[in-house]
């Protein structure tokens, strides 16, 4: 049975590769097992009986002197047990076990009974006890129907072989008690042989349990063994992969350090001859007198206006690409502080009549915000920028309607809101609308200018000031802009409450502040 156990690998460092992997064995059956068990033991048996019966003939023709007649009635049984046991080894060869346990029964019996006949007075009364201890060898190897055919069989030789050598029916007393125990050996057999196969049943069920979790661990290990080289590997590849982030976040530190050196260079250096570009063109529309008093002509003016508008364009553009590498490189220093927004807004209000320009006959600029104006916190300078930057987006994406500033104290915090009735934003715009140097396609166009760096140097302001912005829009519709920065309260000891304002016929508050003439408050 040993050559039917798998033999698994020892090592338990060294994996095993799929070609290594056992291959399936089938668990023997009860039936087949018990079958091998038995052949074994035939096996065993004839090899013993055949060596046993030769050194019984060997002893007898020593202890006789080789005399004929006791020679030859020991021969011709010997040489009938001798060629049954070597039958039985043929059919054994032949896997025909059955008729192999037959030919080493009927040998036996057939020798005995010989015995019994040649023998004389030993043989009449010793040599029939063999029969007992025959069936019960042989029982246990055949069934206990056949063992109780072979009985049979061997009581009608015991019977018959004597009554015809004597010519009469003969029952000498040995023979009966021999008949008997053969009877015994028989139920004992049959006792026996249940008992076997119900321990061979036990021993293979536990094999079966033995295989199955022998088959179930290794199996385990495999995959544990797979697990760990696909966990190597795929740590291998990660320690790769950070490496690599290493190496790359490395770069971008490096690229985005002479980025901000180079942006800051060439902000410096394009901004002298362009404040000097504007500075020339502002005197020579101002102030002709310094050049004689000659007025230039009409089509010079309009070329100055062209230059001087181009060169503040082209300066703010800029001066933000400035802002944003000093973002960028965590150098733009801001002053936290609380911030009076009465003179901020009084001031973006007045810019916006600029911003509009020559469509200010077609847009209104509204506004909608409380008496008294709540106190913020954060970099007057910046919030000013924010909040131009909006209104500058506004003007250029709306050509009628109006441009609202609307402000609210909620909760803790200040809400600037900047609506407009512009074109709107698309949809596939919104992930992308706060990224540098990204413009919406409504606006692409349209051919409006800009350079796309408003919304995400506002967006990078408000962070450092611990604000937010965010947006609502309808494409067509128009856009509103929502700013949120950290409210202030002058006594921190009790936040005052607000005290309702009368509203007007809209449903807007009314504004007391002094504001430019074509701004309005609904």
């Amino acid at each position: 049975m040993s050559a039917m156990l798998p033999q698994y690998p020892v090592s338990d460092d060294e994996p095993v590769a799929p070609a290594q992997q056992e291959p399936a064995v089938n668990v023997p059956s009860e039936a087949s097992f018990a079958q091998e068990v038995r052949r074994d033991r035939l096996d065993i048996l004839w090899k013993i009986t055949l060596f046993a019966a030769m050194i019984v003939l060997w002893v007898v023709i020593v202890i006789t002197g080789g005399r004929e007649a006791q020679v030859i009635n020991l021969l011709i049984p010997t040489a009938v047990l001798v060629i049954g046991c070597i039958l039985t080894g043929q059919f054994l060869k032949r896997d025909r076990f059955y008729s192999a346990v037959w030919m080493f029964a009927m040998s036996g019996i057939m020798a005995t009974g010989l015995i019994m006949v040649l023998g004389g007075t030993f043989g009449e009364r010793y040599v029939p006890f063999v029969f007992p201890l025959l069936i019960f060898v042989v029982g246990l190897l055949i069934p206990v129907r056949s063992t109780l055919v072979m009985s049979l069989i061997i009581l009608v030789i015991a019977l018959a072989l004597p009554s015809i050598d004597e010519g009469k029916f003969v029952l000498s007393t040995p023979t009966l008690f021999a008949l008997f125990l053969t009877a015994v050996a028989t139920a004992l057999s049959a006792q026996v042989s249940g008992e076997l196969f119900a321990i061979a049943e036990w021993a293979l069920e536990n094999y079966r349990k033995e295989r199955r979790t022998t088959y179930a661990l290794f199996e385990s290990r495999l995959a544990l063994e797979k697990s760990l080289m696909r966990q190597r590997g795929l740590t291998e590849q990660v320690q790769e992969a950070n490496r690599e982030l290493e190496r790359a976040k490395k770069a971008e530190e490096e690229a985005k350090n002479f980025r901000g050196q180079f942006l800051a260079n060439m902000s410096h250096e394009l901004r002298t001859p362009l404040n000097a570009i504007i500075g020339f063109s502002q005197t020579m529309l101002d102030f002709p007198a310094m050049y004689d008093g000659v007025q230039m002509p009409e089509q010079y003016r309009q070329d100055l206006n062209q230059i001087l508008s181009s060169g503040k364009h082209l300066l703010t553009i800029i001066n933000d690409i400035l802002d944003l590498s000093k973002v960028d490189a965590g150098k733009l220093d801001l002053e936290i502080q609380p911030v009076d927004l009465a003179p901020i807004i009084k001031g973006v209000l007045y810019t916006a009549v600029g911003l509009v320009g020559d469509k200010a006959r077609h847009i209104q600029l509204l506004r909608d915000i409380p008496d008294p104006l709540p106190m913020a916190m954060g970099d007057p300078l910046r919030i000013r920028q924010v909040l131009l930057n909006m209104y500058s987006n506004a003007a250029k994406f709306t050509d009628s309607g109006y441009i609202k500033l609307i402000v609210r104290a909620e909760n803790d915090e200040v809400i600037f809101g900047i609506e407009d009735t512009g074109i709107g934003i698309a949809e596939a715009d919104r992930a992308t609308i706060f990224e540098e140097f990204r413009q919406g396609t409504a606006g692409r166009k349209k051919g409006r200018q800009g350079a796309g760096l408003g919304l995400a140097i506002s967006q990078q302001l408000l962070r450092l000031m611990h604000g937010r912005i965010w947006f609502e829009s309808t494409l067509g519709k128009g856009t509103t802009f929502f700013i949120a920065l950290p409210r202030y309260y002058p006594d921190q000891a009790s936040k005052p409450v607000e005290q309702a304002q009368p509203e007007a016929e809209n449903g807007e508050k009314p504004v007391t502040q002094a504001v430019p003439d074509n701004i309005s408050a609904n």
